[in-house]
């Protein structure tokens, strides 16, 4: 019976605890830095679980069988991949209400008799953030940047870009035409004439008798 010499493998370090906090570390928007920091591990251990991940996800759905040992790191992948999305979808849309002055600053209830009734009544009473328009600029800049970014062209600037194109189109439409029209040229006369009938017959030489 032959003797393995392999050694055997180091347990995993991606356990369910480390896994839980760079989930939530993720879910707040900590880098990967501070979300290996967060687990007790280094950056490049994090990037390396989360690479692995994303490439077994991927051979998965591209229909390639799933291979169990795979699994946990295919989790952590989804979980931090959800957890970001969800955290960046209520950040974006805070910048939103930011931008449209409905961002809840304070609620609070107010409780009065009324004069009239004797009644208890409860008031509900909400404070907003003023309107920001530098929230929406920015909003527009990031998810917008060919039309709102700091490299944004004008509109005038796009149309003097597409006649520009348009013309060079049209010329170089015109040089093809041109070339094509000079070749054809060329061949018709670099080729030998061929007559559709042949020549006359020359008349045959006067006999010294006749001369």
């Amino acid at each position: 019976m032959r003797s393995s010499n392999r050694r055997p493998g180091r347990p995993c370090l991606l356990t369910p605890e480390r896994a839980d906090a760079i989930v939530r570390a993720s879910a707040v928007g900590a880098n990967t830095v501070l979300a290996a920091e967060a687990a007790g591990v280094s950056r490049a251990t994090l990037a390396r679980w989360l690479a692995r991940g994303r490439a077994a996800a991927e051979d998965r759905e591209d229909g390639q069988p799933a291979d169990p040992r795979e699994d946990v790191f295919v989790d952590l992948y989804r979980r931090v991949e959800s957890a970001r999305a969800q955290m960046a979808t209520r950040a974006l849309a805070r910048v939103l209400q930011a931008g449209a002055g409905s961002l809840v600053l304070e609620e609070r209830v107010r409780t009065y008799t009324d004069p009239v009734t004797g009644l208890d009544v409860e008031e509900k009473q909400t404070r907003y953030l003023r309107p920001d328009w530098r929230a929406a600029a920015w909003w527009l800049a990031r998810v917008f940047p060919e039309h709102y970014g700091p490299n944004a062209k004008s509109w005038d600037e796009q149309l003097d870009e597409f006649t520009a194109g348009e013309l060079r189109s049209e010329r170089d439409r015109a040089d093809s035409d041109e070339l094509a029209g000079l070749a054809a040229r060329l061949q018709a006369v670099l080729e030998p004439t061929t007559p559709d009938t042949p020549p006359d017959e020359l008349p045959a030489p006067l006999s010294p008798s006749a001369a």
